[in-house]
């Protein structure tokens, strides 16, 4: 029986316990301030960072607001305190909403020396330097500002963080880890177990001191630029569960030989590097290997067989290597595959002799090989397929009905096989499918009435033999973003377009829709990118109802039958970076209007109606960035535009090697992975070329077969990075400008037809781009320029001239004097010929006979 005084001594104890403990959590007012000072320096607002947030699931919220002066810290979000010491041990502000930088002087790196856990990642600190006060945190064993918007060089200090078993600087654009520094944090974090450098700039080969951080669990070098081979010993790390070395595409190595099937390895990723050789059959004693990705590398040679034996795979992406040979059976095995890509190899076979039979399977792409035969029939256990790509192989036969039993399926690419038959409607009302390419097969008939889902987003039948009225109730899709319909026999007009309130990418070239465009055209959908109606046989005028809020960025027209003016309201197209109105009915005045588009790079009004003059332009800089202009076949008169030749920005001095080659085109919006090329039709040297895919350094100006009239201002000069010229079948009247001599990168010149006189300027021979040069039908006199690409021109380059001398046209004339003969009394001729015209006037047969 427990006594008064022992249960009084008791009660003293718990009061104590009680007082000790509430004690211990408050912190103490020193780091309390601290804290409160450090929250002044940010401002909470959301960054791009919080939709990462969202996707890896984390809470985003400003954890900051609770933090409160009188309130005890350590019950501050965020806050981790030692119940013991009343130290604050640990900081999580990830996903705070933080915008602003840490100072150097900052508090948080003078009152805090027991911080153990440091987590700021996910938040945005303007592109601040990391401040070298870090390595104040001499206790620190995690930390992590990944994702936040740092830049510039980490400091070498942190490599003194030499408790680190966790470091995270990755997804920070622009951080760069330069010698010694990447050498010296790994010779120094010797406990490090987590280390994540994804996307920090280090430009140096693999330190070998990584081989002795031998409790590396995780190790993320992907995109750092790392070049040299990759040490063999680093995939043998006795405790490595995840590697990544993606994106360095100067890294070589060899898959390494794995002995024993020992090795921990759960997640390899080595796409987008130089890695080669052959896939050893040792691959197959990974046992604990659940994800591979060596996509994009130089592997070769056969898959072995053993691949099979790694029934913990989740993924496999071998995509875009050069495999050849018949993908083993035994993939198979893989029960619990959930993701399978071998698509862009030399494979070969029917599908079906491989096809993983696994009810896990979600996504499959097997693209761009050589598989043949029938259609594959497809497994009754796969009907969990949300993805499923078999584009550009060799397939055979119709769709199989088997397909409309797959209730998961979201995206299906069928493009570029040999399928054939018709499409029948219920591809369409696959309860799931959002996106369906069937381009570049061999199917024919007619595509009947359908119902479908509301999924349905892409759609792209391109490059077939269907034909007939196109059903109209696609257009009725609610959710119908891009649909591509080129290269077919479809007809019928475009009445229920209007409908399609979704529409961004609507491609109808080489059909034979006619009617006009519907009045709603310009103003139904502000995400509107891409209208391509070129080679069709629609009539009518363009609505003038572009509104002031639109997206348009490619408008083509190409090869119609429109008529009447440019509508002005072509004006509110801001983003429009291609108009092609050529081969058209359009009657109008020159619409100057175009030149505010201060994105426009390609406009073709070639082969329509336009007259009169080009006015003056009164902007300072018109058509800042247009590259291509193609005026020709028209009835433009008056001078040529001076004022443009003068502000195409866009044309003078390319620096093409600083130029990442890319075609002119977008992809589609609001996530849909669709990418349009744009196309256009113009004269390239002398011949009309269908342009099916346009790079963005293509310049070139054609305002041939006009009435354009007076000289060629020597300004056409700076236009040093122009590619083709043609002012050919005008009245243009002068001298060539010898600062024509200035456009070394010019590979055509055409300025046939013409009234020009004098003699060829000399200095064009620096010209040693210029493939196709065309001079003839003028008033030229004079000796032909010799040396470089003049001795490849021949004589058609220069007929019809008044008096020209010289190669090649020494070579093609019967008469049989010498070539020296010749060139001299050409010359001569030529340079007295104003004379020799007047003594005939005169009657002076001399003169007469000298000429001929």
């Amino acid at each position: 029986m427990v006594s008064n005084n022992q249960l009084f001594h008791l009660f003293l104890f718990l009061c104590f316990f009680q007082i000790s403990c509430l004690h211990a959590q408050l912190c103490t007012q020193e780091q309390s301030s601290a804290l409160l000072q450090f929250k002044q320096q940010f401002s909470f607002n959301k960054s791009p960072a919080d939709d990462f947030c969202d996707y890896y699931g984390i809470h985003s919220y400003p954890k900051m607001e609770s933090w409160k002066e009188g309130s005890d810290c350590c019950s501050w979000d965020g806050i981790e305190c030692d119940n013991r010491t009343s130290q604050v041990i640990g900081l999580d502000l990830s996903c705070s909403w933080l915008n602003g930088n840490i100072h150097p002087n900052s508090t948080i790196f003078y009152y805090f020396p027991h911080l153990q856990r440091l987590n700021l990642a996910f938040n945005d600190f303007g592109m601040s330097r990391i401040s070298s006060e870090f390595s104040q945190f001499t206790r620190l064993t995690h930390l992590n500002l990944s994702r936040s918007s740092f830049s510039g060089k980490v400091p070498i200090q942190v490599s003194f963080l030499s408790k680190l078993v966790s470091l995270d600087l990755s997804y920070n654009y622009g951080l760069r880890l330069e010698d010694p520094g990447f050498e010296l944090l790994v010779e120094n974090l010797t406990k490090i177990r987590e280390l994540n450098l994804r996307e920090v700039n280090i430009s140096s080969v693999v330190s070998n001191s990584l081989l002795n951080l031998t409790s590396l669990t995780h190790l993320d070098l992907s995109w750092c630029e790392l070049f040299g081979k990759f040490p063999d010993g680093i995939f043998h790390l006795p405790h490595l569960n995840e590697l990544s070395i993606w994106g360095n595409l100067a890294l070589t190595g060899y898959f390494p030989e794995f002995i024993n099937s020992s090795s921990p390895l759960q997640y390899l990723v080595l796409s987008n590097t130089n890695f080669s050789g052959e896939l050893p059959d040792s691959i197959g004693n990974l046992k604990s290997l659940k994800k591979l990705y060596a996509a994009r590398c130089k592997f070769y040679g056969s898959i072995p067989t053993s691949l099979g034996n790694l029934t913990e795979m989740i993924d496999l992406s071998i995509r875009y290597n050069n495999f050849t040979g018949m993908l083993p059976s035994s993939l198979s095995n893989l029960g619990n595959l959930v993701w399978l890509g071998v698509g862009g190899n030399n494979f070969e076979g029917k599908i079906a002799d491989f096809l993983p039979n696994v009810k896990s399977l979600l996504y499959l792409y097997i693209g761009s090989n050589n598989f043949g035969g029938p259609f594959p029939t497809l497994g009754a256990n796969l009907t969990k397929l949300v993805e499923l790509d078999l584009s550009n192989n060799q397939l055979t036969g119709p769709l199989p009905s088997q397909i409309i039993g797959l209730p998961n399926l979201m995206s299906l690419s069928l493009g570029d096989n040999l399928i054939n038959g018709t499409i029948p409607p219920w591809v369409f009302s696959l309860p799931a499918l959002y996106y369906f390419n069937i381009s570049s097969n061999k199917l024919t008939g007619h595509l009947k009435d359908f119902k479908s889902t509301d999924h349905l987003s892409v759609v792209d039948l391109s490059n077939n033999n269907l034909h007939g009225r196109f059903p109209s109730s696609i257009f009725k899709l609610v959710k119908l973003a891009i649909l591509i319909l080129s290269s077919n026999n479809f007809s019928g007009e475009l009445d229920m377009l209007c409908h399609a309130i979704s529409l961004q990418i609507l491609v109808l070239s080489n059909n034979r829709f006619n009617g006009a465009i519907p009045q709603c055209l310009g103003n139904f959908n502000i995400y509107f990118f891409v209208l391509d109606l070129r080679k069709n046989n629609f009539s009518g005028t363009i609505p003038d109802t572009f509104a002031e809020e639109n997206s348009f960025k490619t408008i083509n027209l190409d090869s119609n039958g429109f008529e009447g003016p440019v509508p002005k309201s072509l004006e509110n197209c801001k983003m429009l970076q291609v108009l092609d109105l050529g081969h058209n009915k359009f009657s109008d005045k020159f619409p100057y209007w175009l030149e505010n588009l201060t994105s426009l790079q390609v406009l073709i009004l070639r082969s329509n109606k336009f007259h009169g003059p080009i006015p003056n332009s009164k902007l300072k800089f018109p058509f800042p960035i247009l590259r291509v202009m193609d005026l020709s076949n028209n009835y433009f008169t008056g001078p040529l535009p001076r004022k443009y030749f003068e502000n195409l920005n866009a044309m003078m001095n390319v620096d093409e090697a600083s130029f990442e080659l890319k075609y002119l085109g977008m992809t589609g919006g609001s996530g849909l992975a669709y990418y349009y090329n744009d196309c256009l039709t113009i004269v390239i040297k002398g011949s009309t070329i269908e342009m099916l895919k346009v790079l963005t350094i293509f310049t070139a100006i054609d305002l041939s077969k006009n009435n354009f009239e007076g000289q060629i201002p020597q300004i056409i000069g700076k236009l040093n990075s122009i590619r083709g010229l043609n002012l050919s079948h005008n009245s243009l009247t002068g001298h060539i400008p010898t600062s024509l001599a200035n456009l070394t990168m010019l590979e055509w010149l055409d300025l046939s037809s013409n009234k020009l006189i004098g003699k060829i300027p000399q200095q064009l021979r620096n010209l040693i781009s210029l493939e196709v040069l065309n001079l003839s039908q003028n008033q030229l006199i004079g000796r032909i320029p010799q040396g470089n690409q003049f001795d490849t021109f021949l004589n058609d380059s220069y007929i019809g001239n008044l008096a020209l001398c010289g190669p090649p046209l020494s070579s093609t004339r019967s008469d049989p004097r010498t070539p020296q003969q010749e060139d001299n009394t050409c010359c001569l001729s030529g340079f007295n010929i104003a004379g020799l015209w007047m003594w005939a006037g005169m009657g002076t047969c001399y003169g007469i006979s000298y000429v001929l």
